[in-house]
């Protein structure tokens, strides 16, 4: 009788087992108010899907850009909505803002570059703040 039972409880939990499923994937690949980041000697990336999301994060680039660089800056925003403030701030090796962008609604913007030999116009460090963020931000800095 012991070996019955103990067969159809092993049964059992394999079924349940094999039956049990996770969480489905997000279908972009982004987790709600989790920033997805990428920062190689050739390029930076920052995307985020937020909901409602407050955050403050700062990095120093692993790029080293110089007068000889061509950099192309894109900035993409998707679905979004409320009353948010959000802002990216580009800051040099002396860690002055030299250029920045708010984030009002949806946009889609994307520059390309030569750099100056004016080394206060090459970027170090990004700093992106927001406040109650709702949408999609795809934000990619590439040097050439």
């Amino acid at each position: 009788m012991r070996t019955v039972t103990g067969n159809w409880l092993l049964v059992a939990c394999m079924m349940i087992y094999w039956n049990c499923v996770g969480p489905e994937d997000p279908i972009d690949g982004l987790l709600d108010d989790l920033p997805a980041v990428v920062n190689t000697a050739d390029a930076f990336t920052f995307n985020l899907k937020g909901n409602k999301f407050s955050f403050e994060e700062e990095y120093t680039l692993s790029m080293k850009p110089n007068s000889n660089s061509v950099l192309t800056t894109s900035l993409i925003v998707t679905n979004w909505t409320g009353n948010d403030t959000t802002r990216i701030f580009m800051m040099n090796s002396d860690d002055t803002t030299y250029a920045w962008f708010q984030i009002a609604g949806n946009l889609t913007y994307t520059s390309t570059d030569s750099l100056s030999t004016d080394t206060r116009y090459h970027p170090s460090k990004l700093l992106f703040e927001g406040s109650n963020f709702s949408g999609t931000m795809q934000f990619s800095l590439f040097k050439k």
